[in-house]
């Protein structure tokens, strides 16, 4: 949701001969803001909103969804190795973004007007149906099925319709993109417990491998219908960064910020989170496949192959 919003995807549905009547169900694959950012709107048309179960008190979070869990994750950062300069420097990026959003600068801060047209708002929100997975949305004589697919975020998931082949996949499978691992934390316990993202990722990419999948319509880009392609170029990836984390351990125990350092020589502060993300999540792999193991070594957490 931002300025406008509302009005450009009004806008694409004339285009398409539709209108926002139209709509009978708005269904949410995760809570992102820049995939559920106009639920609250469709839900005032008196359109219902239906997302997993997994999912439910995410949404209830908004543009907060990754704020709340900033801390843990900068104490993470610091206990795997990261700079407090370099967690500034983040900061101080980020702030310079969000300046550059409200002051309608379309150069500065780093940002890509043509993607963000302003400043992404994420309006809190309930889904009026909360479904399991494989539960069957009926629309007339079609049916949709809502598959979890935890891994980008813990309750996500993607909806899969039998008998066209057709996935709505969200960020699970982008054409030509590798969905960015997340941070995520479970303050449902104490202390909260960080979710292993990368790994659950990769077992859903084999559970939707298993799916008659002919058509592919992500929430970035454009459909395909080379599916099994894109799953295998995901995965070459995820094999790809685990070889070299391997290669960097034989020589020896090393904190993640080492290893992320060698990975991303020339890594901007502002890419930090991502990053470190992405870095944390292959050793995830790492350590649940029982390759490595993760040691506290006078208070900083460091990897070593088995």
């Amino acid at each position: 949701d931002y300025d406008g919003a509302w009005e450009a995807l009004a806008g694409q549905l004339d285009a398409a001969g539709l209108h926002v009547d139209d709509v009978k169900y708005v269904a949410i694959t995760h809570a992102h803001i820049d995939h559920c950012g106009l639920a609250f709107r469709w839900q005032a048309e008196g359109v219902p909103v239906v997302a997993s179960e997994l999912e439910a008190q995410s949404f209830l979070h908004g543009r907060n969804i990754i704020g709340y869990q900033t801390q843990y994750v900068f104490d993470h950062m610091r206990r795997v190795g990261v700079p407090e300069e370099r967690i500034a420097g983040f900061i101080e990026s980020r702030e310079r973004m969000r300046r550059a959003f409200r002051s309608g600068d379309n150069t500065g801060g780093g940002v890509r007007r043509e993607r963000w047209p302003g400043l992404i708002r994420g309006t809190p929100f309930r889904a009026d149906e909360e479904l399991a997975d494989q539960a069957e949305i009926r629309l007339g004589d079609r049916r949709v099925v809502l598959v979890s697919a935890p891994g980008h975020t813990p309750g996500n998931c993607v909806f899969f319709e039998p008998d066209t082949g057709a996935l709505f996949s969200g960020d699970q499978v982008i054409p030509g993109l590798n969905s960015n691992p997340g941070w995520h934390w479970d303050i449902s316990v104490e202390p909260p417990e960080r979710f292993r993202s990368l790994p659950a990722f990769a077992d859903s990419l084999d559970r939707i491998e298993t799916l008659d999948v002919t058509h592919l319509y992500p929430g970035h880009r454009e459909p395909s219908d080379q599916v099994g392609d894109e799953i295998e170029r995901v995965r070459r990836h995820h094999r790809k960064r685990q070889g070299q984390l391997r290669e960097m351990l034989a020589e020896g125990p090393k904190a993640p910020y080492e290893l992320l350092t060698t990975m991303f020589s020339r890594l901007p502060d502002r890419r930090l989170w991502q990053a470190m993300a992405e870095v944390t999540g292959h050793i995830d792999a790492l350590v649940v496949r029982g390759e490595a193991v993760e040691e506290d070594v006078d208070g900083l957490l460091t990897l070593r192959m088995v």
